[in-house]
């Protein structure tokens, strides 16, 4: 929720299952889930399978209800490992070349 409600941005390549579940985090504007809710449904897709809403909350999709659990819960701890090693120094992120292999090698969908 710190993401959510700060308007700071959550890198899901902080380390390869954080990338293989949740691919690309999308972001939604608050209230767009009620307002829009089509045009909030149309954000979910294979590569982009969490949204955080604005002030709001954090929405998984998955393709059964335990899917959408784990990316819920890979979504909170790697918040939380975002949040802890800033307090260390600068997070460093998995660069498109490392993302690329690791593409290839777990082919996520």
């Amino acid at each position: 929720m710190a993401f959510a409600v700060t308007g700071e941005h959550f890198e899901s390549r902080l380390i390869p299952e954080s990338y293989i579940v949740l691919r690309h985090v999308a972001r939604l504007p608050f209230g767009a889930v009620f307002i829009e809710p089509e045009t909030a449904a149309a954000t979910f897709t294979q590569d982009a399978p969490v949204a955080m809403v604005e002030n709001d909350c954090v929405i998984a999709t998955g393709s059964s209800s335990i899917n959408a659990f784990d990316r819920l819960e890979v979504a909170e701890y790697s918040a939380r490992a975002v949040v802890a090693c800033r307090n260390i120094g600068a997070v460093v992120m998995i660069d498109d070349a490392q993302a690329a292999e690791i593409d290839r090698a777990f082919k996520p969908q």
